[in-house]
């Protein structure tokens, strides 16, 4: 998602077949279509938030009012995410914002849960982890095949995020299952989906702006950086919050 610098167009690319596919959108069209901009605002508001919410001190109030500003403005992105899909015929990105969405929704429900005081999981928990599960399943076959036929451009990026989110909602699952006292650290997984969900808003930038990059390095270069630096984060804040479950 993004403007460019010089004619002020917007570029959606379509990465599932051999030839990528650009939507331009300038002038009078842009105007036509309000959603393709109300993502693109949102997601630039997501990555100030997200941000902000990263280099705050947890738990205070700005860090919590950042946090709040970066889940609804990454909710919009999300959501308009799905018909600018399939206005695009753009399956990739149609699964890139499931696993996005995912990462989002269950770091929310996580604190969300917390600060409730609920110990148990709901319904909506478990079909949001087994919807991921689904997902993660068509995201990795459907990518493996499409790299191995090569019918699909970044098919592994497809398999390589598919494979992260069924590994996070299958440990979700687990934790939904132990006891609280051996469930991982809310602030641990808070960290994690909320992290993973910043990696992916960078990712977006990363991918449409800097295409003097490899395609998979744009793609899947976020992710090399990020992840490690989530687990500095959450080594960082396991002194200061323990091994609170709840």
């Amino acid at each position: 998602m993004s403007i460019s610098d010089v004619g002020c167009s917007v570029l959606i690319e379509r990465s599932e077949f051999s030839q990528p596919l650009f939507f331009e959108a300038s002038g009078d069209s842009a105007i036509a279509d309000p959603m393709l901009w109300i993502h693109i605002l949102a997601g630039a508001i997501a990555l100030l938030a997200g941000l902000a919410a990263i280099v705050t001190v947890k738990g205070g109030h700005r860090h919590n009012l950042a946090g709040r500003v970066y889940g609804t403005t990454m909710g919009i992105v999300v959501v308009t995410s799905f018909p600018l899909a399939i206005w695009a015929d753009n399956w990739f990105l149609f699964a890139i914002a499931v696993f996005t969405g995912y990462l989002i929704t269950a770091g929310y429900r996580v604190i969300t849960r917390r600060r409730a005081g609920m110990t148990k999981p709901t319904r909506s928990d478990y079909l949001l982890q087994f919807t991921m599960l689904t997902a993660s399943v068509g995201m990795i076959a459907g990518g493996g095949y499409g790299a191995v036929t090569g019918v699909m451009e970044l098919g592994e990026v497809l398999v390589v995020f598919g494979g992260i989110g069924g590994i996070l909602a299958a440990r979700e699952l687990y934790q939904y299952r132990v006891p609280l006292a051996e469930q991982t650290p809310w602030f641990e997984r808070h960290i994690a989906f909320m992290g993973g969900g910043y990696i992916a808003t960078v990712t977006a930038v990363v991918t449409v702006n800097l295409t003097m990059l490899p395609d998979l390095l744009r793609w899947l270069g976020p992710t090399l950086v990020g992840v490690p630096l989530i687990f500095l984060a959450i080594r960082k804040y396991r002194p200061r919050f323990g091994g609170k479950t709840a």
